[in-house]
């Protein structure tokens, strides 16, 4: 008994001194910015969660390095791309232990092969390691990742992390939002871009059922058709052409959705001359459609949504705007079954972009922040950045 308090004591005393390192580390790494980020932006991108450690050579303090960004086609000026209030680096993070828990389990020497699909195998360890920011005990193993399609596997044999296993302490660490982990036994940073790779995952969004998978070649996987992007205007090379962390369907369609529900109704019957701009007319009807996802019921008719200048229509059923909510352009009920909109008349109909940031605006040079305005608020985003390095070797 005297040995285990003595061996807690010790990990005390191990645990308020590295919490006192992490607190001086983070506070000399907020004085000694000098890429470009001003102490307030620093400040606000801290986070109160003590496991998410400062990052070095990170310009815009969202945890995530100036390299690492570059690596996996992020902004290394943006600390929070799709505008939700969370550092990017930190939601990132919390979606890799969600996806890694969905992977299904291959034992290895089973008699059943081995998954075509991206899987796990477990490296079970007799022993536990030690948070040493929170003091939880964690199980010394973790997982092996591979990828069939791709012919990759996570770790490669030389992570300096672990060379055989993600670490069961780097996810307890990533769940809390933060890459970097420190126990008793690991001690480093994961290996973001291939762990991404192998995972094949880019976006820190919560994937929905209801986004269905099109029916057609999508070589950039937004969830758009090469063809549709290619008649739209939009890149079918660019999963993100926004840079917003939202891949560009399911952009388009809460956008499109969004656009629909603010449009005025129109009742042809009524003996108002027709309006001059882009109107909806409710063909309702007397029934429910059951969304086959969810089981949410909406009316088994649909809008028609007119755009006079043009003299071009086009019927959106109730459903999919149901589906559109949950940013896909495709739905599935059981009074219109499944079908998918015709995307491109649907984006000529409404004339998208409506608003500054719909998908496909184009901004204007010097519009630094993005709200489609060129004012003093631009000069001071530039400012902000300007001792800033996008050079790659300086990561």
């Amino acid at each position: 008994m005297r040995r285990l308090r003595r061996a807690q004591q010790r990990h005390a005393r191990q645990n308020r001194r590295f919490r006192r390192r992490a607190v001086a580390a983070g506070t000399a790494a907020v004085i000694s910015l000098a890429t470009g980020a001003t102490l307030q932006k620093a400040f606000a991108g801290m986070n109160s969660d003590p496991h998410q450690l400062p990052v070095s050579r990170d310009a815009d303090t969202d945890l995530l390095a100036n390299a690492e960004e570059l690596a996996i086609g992020y902004q290394p000026s943006r600390p929070d791309q799709n505008q939700n209030q969370i550092p990017d680096g930190v939601e990132l993070a919390r979606q890799c232990p969600a996806a890694v828990r969905e992977l299904p389990i291959f034992v290895y020497g089973s008699p059943i092969p081995p998954p075509g699909e991206t899987y796990k195998m477990e490296h079970a360890l007799d022993g536990l390691e030690q948070c040493h920011i929170c003091g939880h005990w964690i199980h010394m193993g973790g997982w092996e990742i591979i990828n069939p399609k791709l012919h990759l596997h996570y770790p490669e044999p030389n992570d300096p992390l672990n060379g055989t296993f993600l670490p069961d302490l780097a996810l307890h660490y990533m769940e809390h939002g933060s890459f970097d982990c420190y126990g008793d036994i690991h001690r480093g940073r994961v290996d973001i871009a291939r762990l991404l790779r192998v995972l094949e995952l880019r976006f820190p969004y919560d994937l929905d059922d209801h986004q269905l998978p099109v029916a057609g070649d999508d070589l950039d996987g937004d969830l758009l058709t090469d063809n549709e992007e290619l008649e739209a205007g939009y890149n079918l090379y660019d999963p993100d052409q926004d840079d917003d962390l939202v891949p560009d369907g399911i952009e388009l369609a809460k956008q499109s959705g969004e656009a629909i529900d603010a449009l005025p109704v129109y009742d042809p019957h009524s003996g108002e001359p027709e309006p001059t701009d882009t109107y909806k007319v409710n063909w309702f009807q007397k029934g429910l459609e059951h969304c086959h996802i969810c089981g949410t019921t909406r009316n088994m008719g649909y809008w028609e949504v007119v755009n006079p200048k043009l003299g071009l229509s086009i019927d959106v059923p109730d459903i999919l705007c149901h589906y559109m909510e949950h940013g896909s352009l495709s739905y599935s009920g059981d009074v219109h079954g499944k079908g998918r909109i015709d995307v491109p008349l649907l984006v000529k109909i409404l004339e998208m972009p409506r608003r500054s940031g719909d998908l496909g605006t184009i901004y204007l040079p010097g519009d630094s922040n993005r709200d489609c305005q060129l004012n003093f608020a631009d000069i001071a985003e530039l400012a902000d950045k300007w001792l800033g390095s996008s050079n790659p070797s300086e990561g």
